[in-house]
């Protein structure tokens, strides 16, 4: 039984690192064509921490989806599975809005929303499934990062 948990963890992990990196290369013109020409905070990081980042957060975000999947049934952990899904949607979508199609505002709205929806679940969780919880609160701080990051951009943008 530990082992088909521990692989359903690392397929998760896998799943969530590979989609993201596949809508990360979406990016790659985007980020030399475009985004490189924006107002950017005096705070963000070098472009190569991003994919660093994102791949060691989703590995996180994976092994949190697994163990909310495996938790015992309940009513709590049922809103834990469709705020989950929620956040995966917003996560995923903000990506091609931002940097595809330039919606820097909606893509703002976009992460705030992301952020009431894992604060949340890392809420909720932590009564429930501490770990499931504790594994979400860097993804909490990196997206409220990017929060910022987004609004400044946001702000200084003719």
């Amino acid at each position: 039984m530990k082992n088909k948990k521990n692989l359903s963890v690392i397929i998760w992990m896998a799943t969530l690192i590979t989609i993201g990196a596949i809508i990360g290369s979406f990016t790659k013109p985007e980020i030399s064509a475009w985004y490189s020409t924006l107002n950017r905070s005096p705070f963000t990081p070098p472009n190569y921490i991003f994919p660093i980042a994102w791949t060691i957060l989703y590995g996180m975000i994976g092994a949190c989806g697994s163990i909310i999947w495996h938790a015992r049934s309940s009513q709590t952990v049922k809103l834990m599975k469709i705020l989950y899904i929620i956040q995966l949607v917003l996560n995923w979508s903000w990506t091609p809005l931002f940097f595809n199609y330039h919606l820097v505002g909606l893509s703002l709205f976009v992460l705030c929303c992301m952020d009431s929806v894992v604060g949340l679940l890392i809420w909720l969780a932590y009564r429930k499934i501490k770990l499931a919880s504790l594994l979400l609160i860097p993804y909490l701080f990196w997206i409220l990062f990017a929060t910022y990051l987004n609004a400044y951009i946001w702000q200084h943008t003719s």
